[in-house]
């Protein structure tokens, strides 16, 4: 197959390089009010913002806000890499397959503002690595997680005020660890499957000025055998 790189800068322009196996594209946009959409379907697909190895090698910064970023990956060895620095947009995202690696950053830099955020996985052995807002100011996030498959290892750190968080797991051995780090969050989540390994850290952060405390909330249904469940909920300084 052709290796794809697609260069986004403010304007967008592209080219295709020959002699790859797999299908990569290399992104960096900067502007506002952007609608991206991408579908790759086949094995080894790669949205970069590194890996080395095993190719690409940087890229995928996305810059702006009001920016409506679909993608799809269908197939299996697929990788997403990358930073990105947006306010007030939607990203939709959809992974059917296996042994999938996802490593992404929302907000290193940078405020990432107003954020509603939709991931659908289905597949088995997956890595997901996700950090939103970092040490940077986020506020006003919308998260929905909907996880189909086994044995996959999803971590995510949420360091954003006033958070909605809704995750739903089904499928045995998965381990799922999550931090949210920040004032006012909300977590309802389903998990059904057998021999499930669950790190729940929920820390209210620092309150806004005059207020003594900050409300951290936990709602979670829990359907399995020979499960390992721990929560850990506290106030910053405790």
């Amino acid at each position: 197959m052709n290796k794809l790189c697609a260069l986004f800068v403010l304007a967008f322009s592209t080219w295709v390089l020959a002699d790859s196996t797999d299908n990569e594209i290399f992104l960096e946009q900067s502007g506002d009010t952007l609608n991206l959409t991408i579908d790759q379907v086949g094995y080894g697909n790669k949205l970069c913002g590194s890996i080395s190895s095993g190719a690409c090698a940087s890229d995928m910064v996305i810059t702006g806000s009001n920016i409506t970023f679909n993608l799809d990956q269908i197939g299996n060895s697929n990788q997403l890499y990358g930073p990105i620095v947006l306010g007030n947009s939607n990203i939709d995202m959809v992974f059917t397959g296996d042994s999938n690696v996802y490593d992404w950053n929302i907000g290193y830099n940078t405020a990432a503002d107003n954020l509603d955020l939709d991931l659908a996985v289905t597949g088995s052995s997956n890595q997901w690595d996700v950090d939103i807002g970092y040490n940077q100011s986020a506020t006003f996030l919308n998260y929905d997680l909907t996880l189909t498959g086994s044995s996959n290892v999803f971590t995510t750190v949420v360091d954003s005020d006033n958070v909605k968080w809704d995750w739903t797991i089904t499928g045995g051995n998965n381990n799922f660890n999550t931090m949210q780090k920040d004032a006012d969050q909300l977590l309802t989540a389903t998990f059904e499957g057998s021999d499930g390994d669950i790190d729940i850290i929920q820390q209210s952060g620092t309150c806004p000025q005059g207020i003594s405390s900050c409300s951290g909330i936990i709602n979670i249904d829990i359907t399995s055998d020979d499960a390992t469940v721990t929560i850990n909920q506290k106030d910053t300084g405790d």
